[in-house]
């Protein structure tokens, strides 16, 4: 059996794997700040950097990826 420990470990190394290899990072903000419904739309989005050529022409546009509030690998 894994501990809460080793499975924690486990998944943060294929996730920080991941995106190293997408060159991204994952942010969780809230999107409606200073308005009434502040702390109630708090998102998760994937920062994918663009990747340009040795010639300086963009081979992979920079993309966001919203998450939501909640993603299922198994539903999306």
């Amino acid at each position: 059996m894994q501990t809460k420990a080793e499975v924690m470990k486990l998944f943060l190394s294929d996730l920080a794997a991941l995106l190293r290899k997408w060159n991204a990072t994952i942010t969780a903000e809230d999107h409606y700040c200073g308005y009434p419904e502040c702390g109630e739309d708090i998102r998760m989005e994937v920062d994918i950097q663009a990747v340009f050529g040795p010639d300086g022409q963009i081979s992979r546009e920079f993309t966001t990826v919203d998450l939501g509030r909640y993603f299922d690998a198994e539903k999306d």
